[in-house]
């Protein structure tokens, strides 16, 4: 069934880009309302759906609504509602960027987890692909992301950063469903590269980016965070996370294999509209029909985080 929370939650933060305080609340909302931002500094309170057509900007994060009202950096927050199963919710902000935490999606889930999980009296629907369809970027097109028919909801990435030896050559491959992300994906940070800093201040970005905040790295000296790396591949499990998020905006658990290189929120976000606006490539499949009896199984979403064992979820966020 579809799913809100239980109650709403409250909190607070600082906007990666932006550096701004913002302050967050989470509230229930009826079946088949979605994920809606609702920004309270502005006029008229404007509600801002969470949908693939909403996104106008993709540098260096999501951002949803239009030049008079947006919200800025979406993706992790998305992606924790998806690991959770959350479907509808109401998002009041009062700035424009939500917060970055410690740059992953595990704070998202923790606060959430703390609401609960409520099912609605509402079946869930599912977005199953039923023909391959791509995105490439037109400048680079070693960078794509396609999504095929598959009978296991997966994401396969790989990325490729020759200008970093410490992170270089990543690939992965995780099952496209709530308990897999939680468990192995929601604590991978962002990250990116030092030389690039002062670059990105230029433009007005990672104003409020540190070193709790986001994996920093060094072409020269490698990752510079004191503790180091939560795994391995974290680098490659947090561009997962933000294609999950993006993802998310479908509104709905995508039912196919999605396979990226060198992608980004660009064409994760497109990919997303071009799967709504080909009819013919996916069919949407109500829960309690004969089609979605086979897809329980594939698309599986925790209760709360109790179910993955709350100390080995814990042990991820410790970094080193």
């Amino acid at each position: 069934m579809q799913r809100t929370l239980k109650k709403s939650l409250e909190f607070s933060g600082t906007g990666l880009h932006t550096g701004v305080q913002v302050n967050v609340q989470v509230r229930p909302a009826p079946a088949n309302t979605g994920i809606v931002f609702v920004r309270e500094d502005l006029p008229g309170r404007p509600h801002i759906p969470a949908t693939p057509h909403q996104v106008f900007d993709t540098t260096l994060a999501t951002r949803i609504g239009s030049h008079d009202a947006f919200v800025s950096t979406v993706e992790h927050f998305l992606s924790a509602m998806f690991g959770l199963g959350i479907d509808n919710a109401y998002v009041s902000v009062d700035n424009y960027e939500l917060p970055i935490l410690d740059g992953s999606a595990a704070p998202f889930l923790v606060l959430l987890d703390e609401a609960g999980v409520d099912e609605l009296d509402a079946p869930r629907r599912y977005f199953v692909v039923k023909s391959t369809v791509e995105v490439v970027d037109p400048k680079n097109p070693q960078r794509f992301i396609r999504v095929e028919p598959s009978k296991h909801a997966l994401v396969s990435y790989s990325i490729d950063f020759e200008v970093a030896k410490a992170i270089g050559r990543q690939a992965l491959s995780m099952p496209l469903n709530g308990e897999s992300f939680c468990r192995e994906f929601s604590y991978a940070r962002t990250f990116c590269l030092f030389e690039e800093v002062e670059y990105m201040k230029s433009r007005g970005l990672a104003r409020g980016g540190s070193l709790e905040n986001a994996i920093v790295v060094s072409r020269a000296e490698g990752v510079l965070n004191t503790n180091g790396l939560r795994d391995e591949l974290e680098f490659v499990r947090h561009k997962i996370l933000d294609c999950v998020g993006d993802l998310a905006l479908l509104g709905m658990p995508l039912v196919g294999h999605v396979i990226a290189h060198k992608a980004g929120h660009d064409l994760h976000t497109a990919l997303a509209r071009k799967l709504l606006d080909e009819a013919a490539a996916h069919k949407v499949v109500t829960e309690g029909s004969r089609e979605a009896s086979s897809l329980r199984g594939l698309v599986r979403f925790p209760r709360g985080l109790g179910d993955l064992g709350l100390e080995a979820f814990g042990a991820r966020l410790v970094t080193g």
